[in-house]
């Protein structure tokens, strides 16, 4: 999935169907003299959104197992024998010496 994909879903413009029923439902709200009422619509209004940002944040952490099972598939195996063995070791070394300069940079 591309990355700027999803960012353009997500601050996509709604349809203007969808944008129509919305502004008109604001305008019954704005309109409305009975409290209660508009009580009662808030409080579906903020279980709704519970709801919906819970679909969602299930939804991401999905698409985020299934990219990282995608990468990992993708990714080409190892051989652990020879030359391989040889230079695993020295990349080991190598991200060591970096950790080992970072950590010497902030001391805990």
């Amino acid at each position: 999935m591309k990355d700027d994909g999803f960012i353009k879903m997500i601050g996509s413009k709604l349809p203007p169907e969808t944008e129509l029923a919305v502004e008109m439902r604001c305008r019954e709200v704005w309109a409305c003299e009975d409290i209660e009422q508009i009580k009662a619509f808030c409080i579906d209004l903020m279980k709704n959104h519970a709801r919906a940002e819970a679909v969602l944040s299930t939804a991401m952490m999905r698409v985020i197992e299934l990219e990282s099972r995608l990468s990992a598939i993708k990714t080409p195996t190892r051989k652990h024998t020879g030359i391989h063995r040889f230079r695993w070791w020295i990349e080991q070394l190598q991200m060591h010496w970096k950790y080992r300069k970072v950590t010497k940079k902030y001391p805990k």
